[in-house]
């Protein structure tokens, strides 16, 4: 599902930012179940957009959640039956947190625990 709003503007890298939705993108897709959900919104708060990945996928423990954006910071997630092939670094979260930072924004997650999916967040400053 699609949430966007239109005639959001900000000065960017645009790759860079592109590299950072397909991250979380690539990680909702291989982490939720066949025919699962996934929605992708944007908002304004004050002077910045937040930009989501929401998803019902695997979610992640409270330990998982102190782990995901540091540097090789790859949680294993074997036996969850969603191996689509597609390996990792444990890299994606960390460049991506360094990008959305690197911009002036923030990157951060919540997730209610294991089997209750999980949601992605960042934020980017608005260009008036």
């Amino acid at each position: 599902k699609l949430d966007i709003t239109n005639d959001l503007y900000a000065n960017v890298e645009i790759e860079e930012i592109h590299d950072v939705v397909s991250n979380l993108l690539t990680n909702a897709i291989k982490y939720t179940p066949p025919r699962g959900k996934i929605e992708i919104k944007t908002e304004t708060k004050k002077d910045h957009m937040v930009i989501s990945v929401k998803d019902n996928g695997i979610g992640f423990t409270n330990e998982q959640k102190k782990k995901i954006f540091k540097q090789f910071g790859k949680i294993e997630r074997y036996g969850q039956g969603l191996d689509l092939g597609i390996d990792g670094t444990g890299l994606g979260l960390y460049i991506s947190k360094r990008i959305v930072e690197s911009h002036g924004g923030k990157i951060w997650m919540k997730s209610e625990g294991k089997g209750k999916g999980s949601t992605f967040y960042f934020t980017l400053p608005i260009v008036k």
